[in-house]
């Protein structure tokens, strides 16, 4: 959702924007500690999500706290999507869409956290989901990647999460944040 719907479309081949890897692993923890402060997914999470008793809520953010692209890189730091609020320079995650994850029978939906609609003119998002979920999306698969490709500080990639926009993103007012996307 915030890859298609956001004005960065980070990491999409199609809007020809790519992620910047940041190799740097204390910006990288920066980078996520801003987004994803200690406590918000507990915070703001739905225990429904879990999926087991040894699973525990997390915040995920994209775009990836290890690329230039997150919301919690400063221009100064040479990000490039700084997530600021109106009036500070400093990157927040307050100002990413935020969601969290809820089971509704056998599906998990996202839903907006505080009833907020988002405006997709965010630069990035944050959810508090299942960690299972969050650890197995990228798993050791991102490692195995950046090793083999032999990425680099700065080196552009591309994502292909394998959705396309499904021509929908209704919100508004009182009406609830759908986004219909179709795995490819």
């Amino acid at each position: 959702m915030i890859q298609t719907y956001t004005p960065t479309h980070a990491g999409s081949l199609s809007a020809r924007k790519p992620l910047h890897y940041m190799s740097d692993e204390s910006q990288n923890t920066r980078s996520r500690a801003r987004i994803c402060p200690t406590g918000w997914a507990k915070d703001n999470g739905d225990a429904s999500a879990l999926v087991d008793v040894s699973d525990e809520l997390n915040c995920d953010e994209f775009a990836f706290a290890s690329s230039y692209n997150s919301g919690g890189m400063s221009a100064a730091e040479g990000g490039l999507n700084p997530a600021v609020l109106p009036g500070s320079t400093t990157p927040t995650g307050n100002a990413c869409i935020g969601t969290y994850a809820k089971k509704l029978g056998t599906a998990v939906h996202l839903f907006s956290i505080n009833g907020t609609d988002p405006t997709f003119k965010e630069v990035c998002g944050r959810s508090s989901m299942s960690g299972m979920h969050n650890k197995e999306s990228m798993g050791g698969n991102f490692g195995t990647f950046m090793r083999a490709m032999r990425i680099m500080d700065k080196d552009a990639y591309w994502l292909d999460t394998r959705m396309t926009a499904g021509s929908t993103c209704l919100y508004g007012n009182a009406t609830p944040v759908v986004c219909k996307l179709t795995a490819q």
